[in-house]
């Protein structure tokens, strides 16, 4: 290395450790204020050595560019040559899969996107998310953070001690409508899914390339492999969904109604606030200015409307808010209602009630149900009322029967499978 270039790479493994950002200004004031070195006295612009010696440890996998930003990161990777081809492109055929994969007709069920073929790529021909994010180009399905540096780690690490793994879903590339030329390189293509795997520091890729019949559809498509379940480590959020939401309303694939948000969301994105599903497309189409025919609530949102819209300060010696719909819930809630009713006789208590929606309702509410709904669930306390007075009545009597509770064992080594506890 020359001297610069190795003083910089010093400097910044005493001062970061791997896998820490750290800005370009900092970089600056590392080198050029805080360290005792007459090394740049001979450069004109010592700045733009030291962004030329960044770049060259770039190129020599010893820091990783986080984006066009002047952010950086120390990598933590095992001695590797990087512009080795380690992949097997005859593995990936014979178990590669992409999101939607099918394995009868070879393709994915993913809507408006085609499989074409399996490869490995050139990553020099390849655009990134962050390239594209600095050229204008619609790629990054994310709201937030795209790049997730604990999990390049992790995988480069995998690869290194156990090889590449085949039958995990792959990362997935297009081919771009014209090459593009951007800083030196010459791009023939663009990442729609799998941005960490190509922030792997190996120059080839192993990936799917795909075709979709529009930009909405290749953008969606890398959104879609983001929202499968709790093993995906790092799923999309409710802010990216929101995002891909507001592209369907833009290329006008998604009508800006309750339905056709809601659909999209079960269809398409159902890992993503699942169990209030309803607020979800409530905050939706509200950013939009479009208002839900059924206003959907829970205990948070309630207070903040019936402050602001109520004028009412909720006391919590007397008020409570509470949600009904979800039968499997109710007992529970009535148990904790009467509680406090009869621990405090003769004082006046308020509920401020709402209709829950979504999943484990048993019955959603519409503009056709709602009051009916309200009058059933409301009987509903009258009728936990009957039904303890008519037990606390044959207790009192002596006419309840005893209940003989007999438990299962459980504990293996200490008691009889066999016998009851």
């Amino acid at each position: 290395m020359n001297t610069t270039k190795e003083l910089l790479r010093q400097r910044l493994v005493e001062t970061y450790d791997p896998m820490d950002t750290f800005k370009l200004v900092a970089v600056y004031k590392l080198l050029l204020e805080d360290t005792d070195t007459n090394v740049y006295d001979n450069h004109k612009e010592p700045k733009a050595t030291i962004r030329g010696d960044l770049q060259e440890l770039r190129d020599d996998n010893i820091i990783t560019f986080l984006d066009y930003d002047g952010t950086y990161y120390i990598n933590e990777f095992k001695d590797i040559d990087i512009t080795e081809n380690i992949f097997d492109l005859d593995q990936l055929k014979k178990n590669g899969r992409i999101y939607g994969w099918n394995d009868k007709n070879q393709n994915t069920d993913a809507p408006g996107i085609d499989f074409i073929c399996w490869m490995i790529a050139d990553k020099d021909e390849v655009m990134s998310h962050d390239v594209a994010r600095k050229l204008g180009i619609p790629c990054q399905t994310r709201e937030g953070q795209a790049l997730f540096l604990k999990t390049i780690s992790d995988i480069t690490n995998d690869i290194t001690d156990n090889g590449y793994d085949y039958r995990c879903f792959q990362p997935a590339i297009e081919l771009l409508p014209e090459p593009i030329e951007f800083e030196g390189k010459i791009y023939k293509y663009i990442v729609r899914e799998g941005n960490n795997r190509y922030g792997l520091p190996w120059k080839y890729f192993p990936c799917a390339l795909i075709k979709g019949e529009d930009e909405y559809s290749s953008l969606q498509f890398g959104a879609m492999a983001n929202n499968r379940p709790a093993f995906l480590k790092n799923d999309n959020t409710p802010e990216d969904v929101k995002r891909m939401i507001r592209i369907g309303f833009e290329y006008g694939k998604i009508a800006k109604t309750e339905d056709a948000v809601y659909n999209i969301l079960v269809k398409n994105y159902k890992e993503t606030r699942k169990k209030d599903r309803r607020q979800f497309v409530s905050e939706i189409l509200g950013e939009e200015g479009v208002k839900v025919s059924i206003e959907p609530y829970d205990k948070t949102k309630a207070a903040k409307n019936l402050k602001e819209d109520y004028g009412v300060n909720l006391n919590p010696d007397t008020d409570h808010i509470e949600g009904w719909g979800r039968q499997a819930d109710h007992y529970r809630k009535f148990y904790h209602i009467f509680e406090k009713a009869t621990a405090t006789p003769g004082i006046h208590l308020n509920e401020y009630a709402f209709l829950e929606m979504g999943q484990g309702v048993r019955n959603q509410p519409t503009e056709e149900n709602t009051v009916q709904l309200r009058t059933q669930l409301e009987s509903q306390k009258r009728n936990y009322i009957i039904h303890c007075c008519k037990v606390a009545d044959q207790h009192r009597s002596g006419q309840l029967n005893t209940i003989n509770v007999k438990w299962m064992a459980q504990l293996n080594y200490k008691e009889k499978h066999n016998e009851f506890q």
